[in-house]
């Protein structure tokens, strides 16, 4: 059954925070067993402005409110203290919301702020001068990329603040399923100077409406869909001739949230169409 792995780290993580002293800190406990990151990343530093205007609370407090939270647990939201108390939830949780078709969307936006707080410890991508997709979209007139189950866009934004440090404007088009990510992601882009739209992903609507796109970004994503040759369909139809489509359709672990781990479909629908594969399961290019 899929999670089940997930128990022992969980278990792991619940004996050593039973075993741990508690400190009150404005009327909160937690365990002070981390430390706060040394310096916040241009996403993490905009997440915490953004916040505090949401919130109506001086950016001083937003940060403080978001250091506290990181050192909560040993080695903040991306540790693997942080990643237990992300399967101890989904685990706690899963009476509620399980990742069948009929409950994956309300389990997504009911764990949103946790994935929220996990997406923001990402490495910022750096996307190098040479890098085949960076040398694509230079060669576009109107370059547009397509962000598919975006998460926190950073790949996508990265490749947009690169050729904007160029001169030039490269729009993005996000797609997921909309939790408080999706109004930081549109905030971001109008703070940015970056043209951004986001499409939501619903139970009525699972595929929205794509635009046409110069570039596809789909990381991390199959795995996570019922079905999801028709979503590599759709993206095959939004991508123009000579598209890349960045991936990773390598075969993932079984585990909650990952309900198609085996992409192998994936794979032999790409040869079927006739993509180039650039780099083995991450780079495609469409023909064309």
């Amino acid at each position: 059954m899929r999670g089940a792995m997930h128990l022992d780290p969980a278990k792991r993580l619940v004996k050593r925070l039973l075993g741990r002293p508690t400190v009150a800190h404005a009327n909160v406990v937690f365990w002070p067993s981390g430390a706060p990151p040394a310096r916040l990343n241009q996403t993490q530093a905009l997440f915490c402005e953004w916040n505090a205007e949401r919130l109506g609370i001086p950016v001083a407090e937003s940060r403080r409110r978001y250091a506290d939270s990181w050192q909560a647990l040993r080695g903040g939201h991306g540790g693997g203290e942080f990643r237990g108390f992300c399967v101890l939830s989904h685990t706690l949780f899963r009476v509620f919301y399980d990742d069948s078709p009929g409950e994956v969307y309300a389990a997504y936006r009911f764990h949103g702020p946790m994935h929220f707080l996990r997406m923001l410890s990402y490495a910022e991508p750096v996307w190098d001068d040479d890098d085949p997709v960076v040398a694509h979209l230079r060669q576009c007139p109107d370059p547009r990329v397509l962000d598919f189950g975006c998460g926190l866009a950073q790949r996508s934004r990265g490749l947009a603040l690169k050729l904007q440090a160029e001169g030039r404007t490269v729009a993005l088009d996000l797609v997921d399923i909309p939790t408080e990510r999706k109004a930081f992601l549109l905030w971001l882009g109008d703070r940015l100077g970056i043209p951004t739209t986001f499409a939501d992903c619903t139970p009525d609507a699972p595929i929205p409406p794509l635009g046409g796109c110069d570039v596809c970004i789909a990381t991390e994503v199959f795995e996570h869909l019922h079905q999801p040759l028709a979503y590599l369909d759709a993206m095959h139809g939004a991508l123009r001739p000579g598209g890349l489509l960045v991936t990773n359709i390598a075969d993932q672990k079984a585990e909650y949230m990952h309900v198609s781990p085996d992409l192998s479909a994936l794979r032999a629908r790409l040869r079927e169409l006739g993509y180039g594969e650039r780099v083995p399961t991450r780079l495609y290019r469409k023909p064309g």
